[in-house]
């Protein structure tokens, strides 16, 4: 299961939150230059920051699903068995882990999806390879994949 990205997309909403509190709590005590330098040293950086954290959040649900619905479906969701049918490599991983684009045939009707895999699977990706999967049971496109069954 895959919320890292959420993760830093809260850290950095939460530091652009706290720019903001800062410049309020800054800006009536201070005049003149150092007004001017305290609200632009802040406020580009709550800028960045705030950009930073909706960049994260979006890939997160963009690339994974929503947290909500990863825990969901990896507490309750229906267990399946997905065929990998294509691998696509991306330049994209999380430390050691790659995020490659899995096709992958679940009953018959093929879903692509961009998967975190764990290091020490990296060779059981590959086409033809079954894989234990739970399926959302509120029907949103999340899957999550059972590393941990993978013999």
């Amino acid at each position: 299961m895959t919320i890292v990205f959420e993760r830093l997309g809260r850290g950095f909403l939460a530091g652009a939150a706290l720019c903001a509190v800062a410049l309020a709590v800054v800006v009536p005590l201070l005049e003149g230059t150092a007004l001017m330098a305290t609200t632009l040293a802040v406020g580009v950086t709550g800028a960045v920051l705030l950009v930073q954290g909706v960049i994260w959040t979006t890939l997160q649900r963009r690339w994974f699903g929503s947290p909500a619905a990863l825990r969901r479906t990896a507490r309750r969701g229906t267990p399946a068995l997905a065929r990998i049918a294509g691998v696509t490599s991306t330049t994209s991983s999380i430390g050691n882990e790659a995020i490659p684009v899995l096709d992958l045939d679940v009953n018959g009707r093929l879903i692509r999806r961009r998967v975190r895999v764990p290091f020490n699977h990296a060779a059981d990706v590959r086409v033809g390879r079954m894989l234990p999967i739970r399926l959302d049971p509120e029907g949103s496109p999340v899957i999550v994949v059972e590393w941990d069954a993978v013999a």
